[in-house]
């Protein structure tokens, strides 16, 4: 891999709902993402569609703990998406609040994977909600979840409030408070993500 190749950016959504914005937030801050022009954007981990549903299902046994080395294989559903996993520069999570805290689609999609997979790799944060906040809690509470699987955080996030006031048609129709957010955050995750894999590229990862 080229230090001067785009970013392979992986992107994972937050919600399960059948009725959601998640589809057109995260058209909206893709459309950033080709804006911007350091990633490719190589996956989109969706909790609700992605292996045909295998992870609206609650975790019942991680990737990292079946034992390949004595000939335990993994659901495909679980190698499929090592496989995809393996690839990434970096991550970008667009999700909503669920409670004031982080949604359950989506901690249960990202916790099947160990910091192996997610370790060195920064990591973006893009957030929504029906109400004022704008899933401003469930960014601070992603901070040490995500710090914790290894993807470390950038500081700037993006929060759109009051989503379905905002949508016509499908459509995102974002101000340009959150436009500017948006661009900030990929601003930081394309610096730390190029001085990770140029780092590791040198160096390799610590022993």
């Amino acid at each position: 891999m080229s230090s001067s190749s785009k970013l392979r950016l992986i992107t994972f959504l937050g919600s399960t709902r059948k009725k959601r914005a998640n589809d057109a937030v995260a058209k909206f801050v893709q459309s950033r993402v080709s804006v911007n022009g350091s990633f490719e954007n190589i996956a989109t981990l969706d909790p609700r569609d992605t292996e045909n549903g295998f992870f609206t299902r609650l975790m019942d046994k991680a990737y990292f703990h079946y034992k390949i080395s004595e000939g335990e294989s993994p659901p495909t559903e679980l190698e499929n998406t090592a496989k995809v996993l393996r690839e990434a520069d970096c991550f970008l999570i667009i999700t909503p609040e669920y409670n004031h805290s982080i949604a359950p689609g989506l901690s249960n999609i990202m916790s099947y994977f160990g910091s192996s997979f997610y370790g060195f790799k920064p990591s973006g944060v893009a957030t929504y909600s029906a109400g004022n906040w704008g899933g401003t809690r469930a960014g601070v509470a992603l901070r040490p979840f995500l710090s914790e699987l290894g993807c470390l955080p950038v500081s700037a996030q993006a929060h759109i409030p009051t989503v379905w006031k905002k949508m016509s048609n499908g459509e995102l129709h974002p101000e340009e408070t959150h436009v500017k957010m948006t661009d900030n955050m990929l601003k930081q995750l394309s610096w730390h993500a190029h001085a990770m894999r140029e780092h590791t590229l040198k160096n390799g990862l610590p022993k």
